[in-house]
């Protein structure tokens, strides 16, 4: 699914965009992403609803080194939307098939940031030192996409 990912994300110039995938048992995931920097297109942030995974939301902000192999802990993360308080939640390392570095927030705090991003111009996320602003012009759309058609309540 990982090379899917990539090769939509080279194709859709770094704007949002909306899909369907498949997961490994062959049930339909909705996903709501961007990857707004075309040298590294591992930049991103994802919404997924539906298959084996339910709600997920994933960020990684470029940060492609630990200092083992071992996952780091569990970390938070913070988003920035406009003039709105910074919503901060839990979020743990994501698995290695979706990319060094990446981060994942599942379940109602994974909707509760997406909700978050479908009001504003731009959403910086915040992990330890690390930050990186994501558009979020076209995400009310996908987003909306990815809720309207996903079987577990966002």
């Amino acid at each position: 699914m990982r090379v899917l990912i990539l090769a939509a994300l080279a194709a859709s110039g770094g704007a949002w965009h909306y899909e369907t995938q498949a997961d490994p048992l062959g049930q339909t995931v909705h996903v709501a992403e961007i990857a707004p920097d075309e040298a590294r297109p591992f930049v991103a942030l994802r919404l997924m609803c539906g298959g084996i995974q339910g709600v997920v939301l994933q960020v990684n902000l470029g940060q492609m080194q630990f200092a083992s192999m071992t996952a780091p802990p569990a970390s938070g993360l913070s988003f920035n939307v406009g003039s709105a308080p910074a919503y901060s939640t839990a979020a743990a390392v994501a698995p290695i098939t979706d990319g060094v570095g990446t981060y994942e927030i599942k379940g109602s705090e994974a909707g509760n940031v997406a909700h978050l991003m479908m009001q504003g111009e731009s959403v910086t996320v915040h992990q330890g030192s690390a930050s990186f602003t994501f558009p979020l012009s076209g995400a009310s759309t996908a987003i909306g996409e990815v809720i309207a058609n996903c079987p577990f309540k966002v």
